[in-house]
């Protein structure tokens, strides 16, 4: 009879997730975690001020989007929050890297102030692409 038992788990071992594929409470065949279908990432190809094309891809792409979108009222990080979690990164990444004019103005409300960032650099959009 003890040779049923011989190769299973202990009940501790089974509880903290020595189950027998190794893959403890999180791992890829937890049923905890469901496999998630990968990401689309947008890309935007676009010519900047100076008539040169450039590319942007992911969040950069979103804020750029977000952005032409909304002309001269600009966006906040609030306004967008759901997704730009590192808006200020982004337009940097704009600013520096394909040269466009995005100021931030100052905007006071009953809490303090925040900033809105506005496009101000002419930006055609050529193409949208989700990969």
């Amino acid at each position: 009879m003890a040779d049923l038992f011989e190769d299973a788990p202990s009940a501790a071992a089974t509880a903290l997730g020595a189950g027998g594929n190794g893959s403890g409470a999180n791992g890829p065949g937890s049923p905890y975690h469901l496999p998630q279908p990968p990401r689309k990432r947008p890309v935007v190809k676009a010519i900047g001020p100076d008539g040169q094309p450039f590319t942007v891809a992911g969040q950069t792409a979103r804020t750029l989007l977000a952005l032409v979108k909304t002309g001269t009222a600009g966006v906040t990080a609030l306004e967008i929050a759901s997704w730009a979690f590192r808006l200020s990164h982004y337009v940097m990444v704009l600013r520096h890297k394909h040269k466009l004019a995005i100021p931030m103005l100052w905007e006071a409300h009953e809490g303090g102030k925040h900033g809105r960032y506005v496009l101000r650099s002419t930006v055609t959009i050529l193409e949208i692409i989700s990969d």
